[in-house]
């Protein structure tokens, strides 16, 4: 791993032939661990791994498969674990140029994993409270249905009734019945976590 090491409770022998140089980043990821899905925090990237904050007890040689954006869906293998901070270890040397790219390959904006989940929320908007479904959810917004009629760049606040969140933001899209509504500010990883343990 590329990752500098703290000094963690569980670390396996580091593999000296893949040092190279890693990136600081602060991307959202998704993880798989083969019995749930739920957010990471990437905080730096290398073409051979990574280190991230996650949610969920690790422990070290845990397969998982992780995606963030840019980056498809890689297997990777825990290396070492301190805390809530672990270190991974891709399967496969992996091209991080599209990660660091606002626009995907075929010119639509790159965006963070999406989360499914069914939640349910009040839409505060043009003078209304409604009731609204979630779909899935992101660090930048979450898809919502509703029997209520939105346009583009609509404001509003979203509350969700048990996960003490009130977002603020607008629509971005309207879309056979479904629209997404964009957060003002990133949903931080902790409130994203509380989200997915529905």
């Amino acid at each position: 791993m590329s990752c500098a090491h703290p000094a963690p409770a569980q670390m396996a022998q580091p593999d000296s032939r893949r040092a190279a140089r890693s990136a600081t980043v602060l991307l959202i990821g998704k993880i798989h661990d083969g019995c749930s899905t739920t957010a990471c925090l990437v905080l730096n990237l290398s073409e051979f791994g990574l280190m991230a904050r996650i949610a969920f007890p690790a422990t070290v040689g845990l397969r998982v498969a992780v995606e963030m954006r840019g980056m498809p869906l890689a297997s990777a293998t825990i290396r070492w674990v301190n805390g809530t901070r672990v270190g991974m270890e891709f399967d496969h040397k992996q091209n991080l140029n599209p990660v660091f790219c606002l626009m995907s390959a075929d010119g639509l904006v790159a965006r963070a994993p999406r989360f499914p989940v069914r939640l349910k929320a009040v839409l505060r908007i043009a003078g209304r409270a409604v009731p609204v479904d979630i779909g899935n959810i992101s660090p930048g917004g979450v898809r919502l249905s509703a029997e209520i009629t939105v346009e583009r760049g609509q404001t509003g606040q979203i509350n969700v009734p048990g996960h003490d969140l009130c977002l603020f933001g607008c629509v971005r899209w309207v879309q056979d019945g479904a629209f997404g509504f964009h957060f003002s500010s990133p949903l931080p990883l902790s409130a994203l976590s509380r989200c997915l343990q529905e």
